[in-house]
C-alpha cells in the first residue's frame, strides 16, 4: 500500500519553496542582489564585516544568557553545554511557526544534559521575560523618538505595528502574573486543566496538575533569586539590551556597505525596531514574507528602488539564514539523541 502523504509534510515543503523562492527574488529579481553585485563597485567591505559581527555578537549573548540562568539554579551546568542547548534553540526557533519550537527543543536538550526539566523550563523563560520587557522598552523608546513618522504611517500598517507592540506588553503581563503570583496562576493552571479533562482532552489531571504546580515553584523561587541579586538582575537586563541593539544596527550597517550616507544610525535602528513589531503577529518561521514586506516599508526612507530588495535581501541573510546555516549541525545532533532515546 502506498503511504499518504501528511498534511503537515504538505505544508512544510509548500513553505520550504516559499521561503527559498522569496530568498531567490530578493537576490534575481531585477535591482536585487545580484545585479547590484554586477553593476556596483562592491561593497564597503569593513561595515558588512561588521554586519556579520554584530549578528554573531547578538549570538554569543544569547549563549551566554541560556548558561548564566541555568547556572544560578544548577551550579553544574557549563558554558560549553550552553553553547548547543542555545544553538539548537535558535535553528528550532527559526524554522518552527511564531518560534515556537526552539524553547521546547532546548528545554530537551537541556535534559539530555542533566538539568532538571523544571528548571530548564524556568531558567528559560526567566530569560524571555527579560528579552520581552527589554523589546517592548526598546519600542516604546523607537515610538516615542520618531513618534511624527510613527503617526503619518498608512492607517494599515501603523494599526499592525501598534498591535504588535501591544501584544508584546501582553505577553509580559502575562509572564509576570505567572511569574509573581503563585496563587493566581495555580488556580489558573488548575481551572485549565479541569476544563480539558472535561473536554476528554486530558487524563490523569491531578498528576499533571502536581507536576507543573512542582514546576511553578522551581520558577516563582528562581524568579525571587534572580530580583534578589541586583547585579545579576542589571547584567542580564544590559546584555539583553546590547543583544537587541546588535540586531537591530546590522540594516545601519548594510546602508553604510552600499557606501550609503547621511540617515542616522539612531533612525535605522528605530525602523528595525518597527520591523520586528509588525512581524511578530505572523505565526511563520522566521517571520518570512513579512518581515520582508515590513523592512520594504520601513526602510524605503533610506534605500531607493535600486538597493532596497537587495539590502532586504542581505539583511534577511545575515539574520536569519546565516543563524540556520551555523546551527544545522546542532539540530541534527538533537534529532539523533532524540532517536536513541
Amino acid at each position: 500500500m502506498k503511504k499518504k502523504i501528511s498534511v503537515k509534510v504538505i505544508l512544510n515543503t509548500v513553505l520550504v519553496v516559499f521561503l527559498v523562492s522569496l530568498f531567490f527574488y530578493l537576490c534575481f529579481s531585477d535591482n536585487g542582489l545580484i545585479d547590484l553585485l554586477k553593476n556596483s563597485k562592491g561593497f564597503n567591505k569593513p561595515w558588512l564585516i561588521m554586519a556579520f559581527c554584530c549578528h554573531l555578537i547578538n549570538i554569543f549573548i544569547d549563549i551566554y544568557l541560556v548558561y548564566k540562568f541555568t547556572v544560578n539554579m544548577d551550579k553544574r551546568y557549563t558554558f560549553k553545554k550552553a553553547i548547543r542547548s542555545s544553538m539548537i534553540g535558535q535553528f528550532f526557533s527559526a524554522v518552527t511557526p511564531g518560534a515556537s519550537g526552539g524553547q521546547p527543543m532546548q528545554v530537551y536538550a537541556m535534559a539530555d544534559q542533566g538539568v532538571d526539566s523544571g528548571i530548564a523550563t524556568s531558567a528559560l523563560v526567566q530569560k524571555f521575560l527579560v528579552y520581552q520587557t527589554v523589546l517592548t522598552f526598546y519600542s516604546i523608546i523607537a515610538i516615542l523618538i520618531r513618534i511624527d513618522y510613527f503617526n503619518s504611517l498608512n492607517k494599515i500598517v501603523w494599526s499592525i505595528t501598534l498591535t504588535g507592540f501591544v501584544m508584546q506588553a501582553v505577553v509580559i503581563a502575562a509572564i509576570l502574573l505567572f511569574s509573581f503570583n503563585r496563587k493566581v496562576t495555580s488556580k489558573i493552571i488548575s481551572g485549565t486543566m479541569h476544563l480539558l479533562s472535561s473536554l476528554h482532552v486530558l487524563k490523569d489531571v491531578d498528576e499533571k496538575i502536581d507536576r507543573l504546580n512542582a514546576q511553578l515553584v522551581l520558577f516563582y523561587d528562581g524568579n525571587k533569586a534572580l530580583y534578589r541579586d541586583k547585579y545579576m538582575f542589571l547584567k542580564t537586563y544590559v546584555l539583553t539590551a546590547v543583544q537587541l541593539t546588535s540586531i537591530f544596527i546590522v540594516p545601519y550597517c548594510i546602508y553604510r556597505a552600499f557606501h550609503l550616507h547621511g540617515a542616522s544610525m539612531i533612525s535605522m535602528i528605530c525602523a528595525q525596531s518597527f520591523v520586528t513589531m509588525s512581524s511578530c503577529l505572523v505565526p511563520i518561521p522566521g517571520s518570512s514574507g513579512v518581515a520582508e514586506g515590513a523592512s520594504s516599508i520601513f526602510f524605503s526612507p533610506f534605500f531607493d528602488e535600486t538597493t532596497i530588495k537587495s539590502a532586504i535581501a542581505l539583511s534577511r541573510f545575515i539574520t536569519y539564514y546565516f543563524t540556520i546555516l551555523i546551527s544545522l549541525p546542532f539540530s541534527r545532533f538533537a534529532k539523533k539523541k532524540k532517536v536513541k532515546n
